[in-house]
């Protein structure tokens, strides 16, 4: 039997995936690193990032004094995390440390600034993990936020796409120029951030979690690009089958998961555009729930338990 009360989950702000509902109702204690995160502790951070040192605890929010009943702590695998870890192996070395990684590591924190710390370091993507040697755990959604809250006419879309740029800027305006053609109503929203690649694009302000939920939801199919080098699975493909739309993706690992069938999924890389419209326009097959089931959290969470247990 697992005591998720033991669990603690540290991570950016309520934004986080990490910050989850469902967490918090199996009894996982949820955190964010900072109560308020000023300039002032912005100033500790970047110290703690230069220097190795943890000046950025005295501004911990109310869950390090928690710690003491803490087995195991999940973390993102921000730098903040590090200065976390190396004050948890200090005053608490019997808490389990895992670091997961929901990016690919070339566009994230290197493996190696985790170096000489007690901690596991885990992914979403096979790649990295075999090219780092780390553990393997698959993508997560919690499902308590996949909540269609309108189908008002302005959400329905035959083809959704909502994200920062991270560099696939210039194929989503191929695809939406070649949607067009088609005569197919698509959304492209590619939002402001510090990851976009044009000066001259008109960026989006970003959207809440419920209104991009509402857009995928009312939607025939949810637009997948993964970054360069990217084989594991982002987030859309998981959204699309809690939500029940289709999926139109150029990660090619797709077709290697339990969820895939062919009449749900368009592979970009394997099938030619013109055969789009007619996808689009057969029905959706139904994930079976026990599918579903692995990419919960609470499934995300036992893995971690499995995989010390099986030591």
């Amino acid at each position: 039997m697992i005591n998720y009360k033991n669990i603690m989950i540290v991570t950016l702000d309520k934004k986080s995936v990490l910050y989850s509902t469902e967490a918090m109702d199996l009894g996982i204690d949820v955190n964010s690193y900072f109560k308020k995160r000023n300039f002032f502790i912005k100033c500790l951070n970047h110290i703690d990032k230069s220097l190795n040192t943890t000046y950025s605890s005295v501004a911990y929010g109310d869950w390090k004094k928690r710690l003491g009943d803490v087995e195991l702590l999940i973390l993102n695998s921000h730098f903040f995390s590090k200065s976390v870890i190396k004050y948890v192996n200090k005053h608490y070395p019997h808490v389990r440390i895992i670091i997961w990684y929901s990016n690919p590591v070339s566009v994230d924190t290197p493996i190696d600034f985790f170096d000489g710390l007690n901690c596991e370091i885990w992914s979403f993507d096979k790649k990295d993990v075999e090219e780092f040697s780390l553990n393997y755990n698959n993508q997560f959604i919690d499902t308590s936020k996949l909540k269609i809250t309108s189908h008002e006419k302005k959400y329905v879309k035959d083809i959704c796409f909502i994200g920062v740029d991270k560099g696939r800027l210039s194929y989503l305006q191929e695809l939406k120029v070649f949607f067009e053609k088609l005569e197919l109503n698509s959304m492209i929203y590619v939002v402001d951030s510090n990851r976009n690649s044009s000066t001259t694009y008109n960026y989006e302000t970003p959207l809440s979690y419920e209104k991009l939920i509402n857009y995928e939801g009312n939607s025939k199919a949810i637009l997948d690009i993964v970054q360069e080098n990217q084989t594991g699975l982002s987030l859309r493909p998981i959204e699309s089958i809690f939500l029940g739309v289709k999926l139109i993706t150029n990660n090619n690992m797709v077709k290697y998961q339990d969820f895939y069938n062919e009449q749900n999924c368009f592979l970009l890389t394997e099938r030619p555009l013109s055969e789009l419209k007619q996808f689009l326009n057969t029905p959706y097959i139904p994930v079976p729930d026990k599918i579903l089931e692995k990419y919960t959290l609470k499934n995300w969470i036992n893995n971690f338990i499995r995989f010390d247990s099986d030591k």
